[in-house]
């Protein structure tokens, strides 16, 4: 039981991991693209989109993601043995 609680805790582990990779991913991409994005956002069509909050909404998306991840990390989660144990 305990060797398929710690391969359960394993891929647990790698799939955090994984998704805190491709967040340090995408914000790399981000500040590689910082410069391009502040010569768009001073044209002429980019004005819509500040207007309507298409990049405010994106920002806060981004924010949303970064959140749930840092909850991801956050938590604990309880072994087979401890859930067994309250039915008694």
């Amino acid at each position: 039981m305990l060797a398929n609680e710690d391969e359960i805790n394993k891929d647990i582990n790698k799939k955090i991991q994984l998704v805190k990779k491709v967040l340090d991913d995408v914000y790399e991409i981000l500040k590689l693209f910082g410069p391009l994005m502040t010569q768009m956002l001073e044209l002429e069509e980019a004005k819509k989109y500040k207007i309507d909050g298409t990049f405010e909404k994106a920002a806060f998306l981004f924010g949303e993601i970064s959140q749930h991840c840092k909850e991801i990390e956050g938590i604990s989660i309880p072994s087979n043995s401890f859930l067994e144990n309250l039915g008694n």
